[in-house]
């Protein structure tokens, strides 16, 4: 699950602890700390238990809710979720909820956000960004069904093995959307053909943006992505991923960063309401076969958000819920300082053993830990802003050596951390327009 630390990645994972207080794309398991039952659990019972096919019969579907305060967590524990799903051959889908680009209220403007989000199991660092898309997605997914098909030079056979592949078992292959399956046939065969051109108009297609009608009809397509089939083409999308047996399933990860739902009107809340029921209804009644939908909310949503809908809140009991603010009876400052003894690990795989005095490093990570408690947390959670302040003192550390910190040296460091993690906060709710 979790593979050797590298050099490299060791230093991108150290960068954006440095910048944002969050994990990087790739690499969240190996800061992981207090989540690791649950993790083992989900992958048990769930990715490598029910959601799985399983003698013909499609897996089942399920939808979680992770609850955390802001910067508590939420983010480190889907990312590390996700790179479960992709040892276990899950594609996954990172969608931030966003007014702009990601309302519930819009399942046209949700699906499109899976499709430029989803994504195979990445081979390296670089492969995180460029691997996104559905388009992208499926590439890479026959390549490896049809070993290098795409990536390697290959043997004449293996390309008609697959063509007849696409032609014969993904075309009868039952999925909601005939014109969904359909696109997903035209580009795969243009891929394999070299049709550069339809191949094109194809992945816009998929991806949900602008296509002309012309353009589109031009490879046999006539059903127009809108409100009205959104989710119909997200259904479709697992349906298909699932019973071609390109994948194991889809892992949806859907984190509310910023408080979406409540900058709604009561009719756009509604309608969101209705879509966040028929997604979990159709996940119960297995029309999502084999997906996980996993929703990341504060703990506001349940008291001020979900206590109006009731046929929500009876879908959001506490045997869904994962509760990242209580892990299994570890102490606060306990848990901080554990994951700032990883982050140690992690700066060492980077930059090689340290000189630092244990002594030293020792009381300097108690009282970070310590101090990290009694701060007055307005828009910055406990656990960012620890992490981004011990990642700046090791870092701090390597060029000037490390001092032994007091209570009053912390207070610094603390204001410097937490006035760019507000910063960036401020910019990205106004972004959204609150």
């Amino acid at each position: 699950m979790k593979n050797k630390l590298d050099k490299n990645t060791a230093i991108r994972i150290l960068h954006s602890l440095a910048e944002s207080g969050q994990p990087p794309k790739l690499g969240a398991y190996h800061l992981n700390q207090g989540t690791d039952a649950i993790l083992r659990r989900l992958s048990s019972d769930y990715l490598d238990g029910i959601l799985r096919s399983y003698e013909g019969r499609d897996g089942a579907g399920v939808c979680k809710w992770v609850v955390a305060n802001y910067g508590n967590g939420k983010t480190q524990f889907l990312r590390c979720l996700e790179e479960q799903a992709w040892e276990l051959n899950y594609t996954t889908a990172f969608v931030e909820l966003s007014q702009n680009e990601c309302p519930l209220d819009r399942p046209d403007l949700v699906y499109k956000a899976v499709a430029r989000a989803i994504q195979a199991k990445p081979l390296s660092f670089n492969d995180v960004d460029r691997g996104r898309g559905l388009d992208v997605a499926l590439a890479q997914l026959l390549d490896r069904m049809f070993n290098g098909l795409l990536t390697k030079s290959i043997e004449p056979d293996l390309k008609i093995q697959a063509i007849a592949w696409v032609e014969t078992s993904l075309a009868s292959t039952p999925v909601e959307s005939s014109s969904f399956k359909k696109a997903v046939e035209m580009f795969l065969l243009s891929t394999i053909q070299g049709d550069s051109n339809s191949a094109k108009i194809a992945a816009a297609y998929l991806r949900g943006e602008a296509v002309s009608t012309f353009d589109f009809k031009s490879i046999g397509l006539y059903e127009k992505l809108d409100k009205s089939n959104g989710f119909l083409f997200l259904r479709s999308l697992c349906q298909l991923l699932q019973r071609t047996e390109l994948a194991s399933g889809t892992v949806l990860l859907f984190d509310e960063a910023r408080r979406s739902l409540s900058l709604m009107s009561t009719r756009t809340q509604k309608i969101a309401c209705e879509n966040l029921l028929s997604v979990i209804n159709r996940c119960n009644s297995e029309e999502l076969p084999g997906t996980m939908f996993v929703y990341a909310v504060m703990p506001e949503f349940f008291t001020d958000f979900a206590t109006a809908y009731p046929a929500l809140q009876q879908r959001c009991g506490p045997n869904t819920r994962i509760n990242l603010e209580e892990l299994h009876g570890i102490q606060e400052e306990e848990l901080l300082r554990r994951i700032g003894l990883k982050i140690v690990d992690v700066f060492t795989a980077a930059y090689g053993e340290t000189t630092f005095a244990p002594n030293i490093l020792e009381n300097n990570l108690s009282i970070t830990a310590r101090e990290t408690l009694r701060q007055t947390l307005v828009g910055s959670g406990i656990r960012r802003l620890f992490v981004k302040t011990w990642t700046n003192i090791l870092m701090q550390a390597r060029e000037l050596g490390m001092p032994l910190l007091n209570a009053d040296d912390l207070q610094a460091l603390f204001a410097g951390a937490k006035s760019q993690l507000d910063s960036a906060e401020q910019v990205a709710v106004n972004a959204e327009g609150e």
